[in-house]
């Protein structure tokens, strides 16, 4: 496999891996020294990535309004239908946390509620919706979105076939060796890390979900079981290809998941989550500029450095993942489809989801007579959710296609890993952008044994949570530098004889 570059794929693994092992051997030293590192992180740089974040919303609508928007990304029709390109966008960015949260945000907010409201008051209701919404909503999807704009440009535009990160910050940083790897080392540690986390979430859900449907003991054993499963269904989307495989796995999930959401809407009090839905978006409309920039310095609640910072934190350590993935599937799109498809798509859809499970959560609490906060206190959140959706009518079965609709939608947050990291790390791209199928299937082995690491070393996961969130905060000056690097392509700005050096070294 001469296109692969082994100079960082296998560094990259080799990372993840050690810091598995290490946590999980030294568990509450990790964790803590982890725990600090990430308070230090939301403490001082806290306050940028709020104002970070809500600039780049400004900038991503300014780019897709403006004469650089009709830019088109490649010759060639769009490649995916409207429906099928709007869903890998959503499946690839939510996974399978978006309903577990969905239902999980708002019982936290009611228990800790945001802007000093009291505890499962009127207040702390209006709120919990509310917030999950926007921690999920146009902020999230704009920091996931942008690095593809940049990517797609080199790509499609620019004709480049291989797409590393340092070689767009090239133009920006320059060419020395050690500060290029380590943004794309980086940049990789922080897809794999994101992804390892989000697998431990998937794998204890289902566990617990499938222990309760079948009534088998939740240990290892079935833990395993599960992580095995979904490697065989990741090798077989990866030999498929990606237009049969990812391509028509996310449009099945999504028509599932939508006629689920809807069954749970109309079985349960329909009428308090459309009143709910439609009290929330008021108050998020009405307070957007507050939350975004909210970060409590005199109280000193916690609340936008537990919340809202480590979300933004944690979009930006996707910043490979999500950027290589949407150009994949970008080709012929322009620059405005892009951006309006993938910030309007994802949070109406993120909106969707949690308007009716995080409603129907809120609406069990405080007036449907069921003990969410309990359930939580008792056997915390993963049991909480399993035991909310046992409430609907036909529990057993329901429950079952819960899970069927948690796992796909974790294959495809997995195949998508998998082609970002392929095409970062293939030396030279096809025409298409897809990478070599063996480079594919190396990253697919590559994931399963983090994934078999994550099983084997769970009690080190809450600390590569932690280190993901850390990682986010150099990307997020990466998101900077890319800013820089697209504008000089576009010819906004001009670029500096440095950097015109830089550029000319780099197509020799």
């Amino acid at each position: 496999m001469k296109n692969i570059n082994y100079g960082l794929a296998l560094p990259a693994i080799t990372l993840v891996l050690i810091l598995l092992i290490i946590s999980s051997t030294y568990p509450e030293q990790s964790q803590a020294m982890a725990s600090g590192t990430m308070t230090f992180v939301t403490t001082w740089f806290g306050w940028i990535v709020e104002l970070a974040s809500l600039a780049l919303v400004g900038f991503l609508f300014w780019l897709a309004f403006s004469r650089y928007g009709d830019i088109q990304l490649g010759d060639e029709k769009p490649e995916y239908s409207n429906f099928s390109y709007g869903g890998m966008i959503f499946t690839a960015g939510v996974g399978a946390s978006l309903i577990y949260w969905g239902i999980g945000e708002p019982m936290y907010y009611l228990q800790s509620p945001p802007f000093f409201a009291e505890p499962n008051s009127y207040s702390a209701a209006a709120w919990s919706v509310t917030y999950s919404m926007f921690h999920w909503g146009i902020t999230g999807w704009a920091i996931y979105c942008f690095p593809a704009i940049p990517f797609a440009y080199a790509f499609y535009v620019k004709k480049k076939r291989s797409l590393r990160l340092s070689t767009l910050c090239a133009s920006v940083v320059g060419n020395n060796p050690i500060v290029a790897n380590t943004i794309d080392l980086l940049a990789i540690f922080g897809t794999l890390a994101a992804f390892a986390s989000s697998l431990a979430l998937t794998v204890t859900l289902l566990s617990a979900g499938a222990s309760e449907l079948l009534g088998i003991e939740n240990g290892l054993l079935l833990q395993g079981a599960i992580i095995l499963l979904f490697v065989v269904a990741l090798l077989c989307v990866m030999l498929v290809g990606f237009n049969q495989g990812i391509s028509k796995v996310s449009d099945y999930t999504v028509t599932v998941a939508i006629g689920f959401a809807l069954f749970v809407l109309f079985s349960s009090n329909s009428q308090f989550i459309f009143n709910n839905f439609t009290d929330s978006i008021g108050m998020m409309l009405d307070n957007f500029f507050r939350m975004s920039l909210w970060t409590d310095p005199v109280q000193q609640s916690g609340f936008p450095q537990s919340w809202t910072q480590y979300y933004w934190f944690w979009y930006y350590a996707y910043l490979i993942m999500m950027g290589l993935f949407i150009t994949r599937i970008s080709r012929g799109r322009t620059i405005k489809e892009v951006i309006l498809y993938a910030i309007s798509m994802g949070s109406l859809g993120c909106a969707f989801f949690i308007s009716i499970f995080g409603g129907y959560a809120v609406w069990a609490q405080l007036i449907g007579g069921f003990p969410v906060q309990e359930w939580m206190a008792n056997g915390g959140l993963t049991f909480a959710v399993v035991s909310l959706i046992k409430t609907l009518p036909a529990a057993s079965g329901i429950l079952a296609l819960f899970l069927i609709i948690q796992f796909f939608l974790m294959l495809t947050t997995m195949s998508s890993a998998s082609v970002a990291t392929a095409m970062l790390t293939t030396n030279e791209l096809a025409l298409n952008g897809d990478p070599d199928n063996k480079v594919k299937l190396l990253w697919a082995g590559a994931i399963a044994l983090i994934s078999f690491s994550v099983f084997l070393c769970g009690g080190g996961i809450n600390t590569i949570k932690s280190l993901c969130v850390v990682a986010g905060m150099p990307m997020m000056f990466i998101y900077a530098i890319l800013v820089r690097h697209l504008l000089q392509e576009l010819g906004v700005v001009k670029e500096s004889p440095r950097q015109l050096e830089a550029r000319l070294l780099e197509e020799v």
